[in-house]
């Protein structure tokens, strides 16, 4: 068997690394849209696999909470070289850099897809520990498809009033201990199919500039003890074939989840120009009123590719 050659990503790979990408997520594929961003990121590592002089492989991992965790990702392996063990290997040299350079590692967590049989199977086998569940919605929007009288009598039906956060407001009052620990599920917040834990120091890890987030509570309301119920947060999220919006929800209450999804979807519908795919993340129990408000309420079209939710997974790291 050839050995392989780990190391990190350049510029110049992106060509191999569009073409072993080919295909994937049908269309909604992240990893080509960040490559460069993640590459002059500081906190992220991309890893490629060269076989023969050949770019074969892909590995990306995110050092976030204080350096004590890194998260795995976008693991793919050119579809000519699979079944040869290639991916055993990249994965072993990763972690091999990780405890040399990043000696305070002590847990990975990755999020799947919650039908990515072959994958649950792998951390069923090493005792990998489920974190938590989130289904997914995702729907086409096009702009002017929703009108303005439709969209005000929908939202009347959410009598919820929320406020605007900005990530020093969300560090500095959500993320208090006492907050963060009520209002997510294990203390973690999932962006985009990142996991990061509520702390201060991945704040700028987890929010960019033209995110939006929203609560419940003002950060005014907190300060006098009324804790916030409900938060949300949403980003425009670039793939190979389309734009998304992304948000992820955290309430298990259908009336507050209501207000969040409408707020999210009319930031979308500001910041977006053109069609795009709005895609909230929650708690599984709320689907049912997401698909309410979203395609019977809003009468928009579901993506057919979108029938999985997220699984989070973490193991100890040594």
């Amino acid at each position: 068997m050839k050995e392989i050659l780990v190391r990190l990503a350049r510029e110049d790979d992106f060509k191999a690394i569009e073409e072993m990408s080919k295909g994937v997520y049908s269309g909604h594929d992240y990893f080509l849209c960040v490559f460069n961003e993640w590459l002059h990121s500081p906190q992220r590592l991309i890893f490629v696999a060269e076989l023969g002089g050949r770019v074969v492989g892909l590995r990306a991992v995110n050092i976030v909470d204080q350096g004590k965790t890194f998260i795995s990702q976008g693991l793919r392996i050119h579809p000519d070289f699979r079944g040869q063990g290639l991916s055993s290997r990249l994965i072993s040299s990763v972690h091999e850099y990780i405890r040399l350079h990043h000696p305070s590692v002590k847990r990975e967590r990755f999020t799947t897809k919650s039908d990515n049989i072959e994958r649950l199977a792998i951390q069923k086998k090493h005792g990998d520990r489920a974190v938590l569940d989130q289904d997914i919605l995702a729907f086409y929007v096009n702009q002017g498809e929703i009108s303005p009288e439709v969209m005000n009598k929908v939202s009347s039906e959410a009598s919820i009033k929320l406020h605007p956060y900005n990530k020093n407001q969300v560090s500095e009052v959500l993320f208090s201990e006492g907050v963060s620990n009520i209002l997510f599920q294990e203390s973690c917040l999932i962006i985009d199919w990142e996991p990061f834990e509520a702390l201060r120091s991945n704040i700028d890890y987890i929010f960019q500039d033209r995110d939006y987030q929203f609560a419940d509570r003002s950060a005014a309301d907190v300060s006098r003890g009324e804790l916030p119920k409900s938060f949300s947060h949403g980003r425009i999220s670039p793939r190979t074939d389309c734009v998304h919006w992304v948000t992820t929800i955290y309430t298990d209450d259908p009336i507050l989840y209501r207000a969040h999804v409408l707020q999210q979807l009319k930031c979308a519908l500001e910041q977006v120009h053109g069609s795009f795919i709005f895609s909230p993340f929650h708690v599984p129990s709320l689907s049912n009123e997401g698909r309410q408000i979203l395609k019977e309420d809003l009468q928009l079209r579901p993506v057919e590719f979108f029938t999985f939710g997220l699984r989070l997974f973490e193991k100890e790291f040594k």
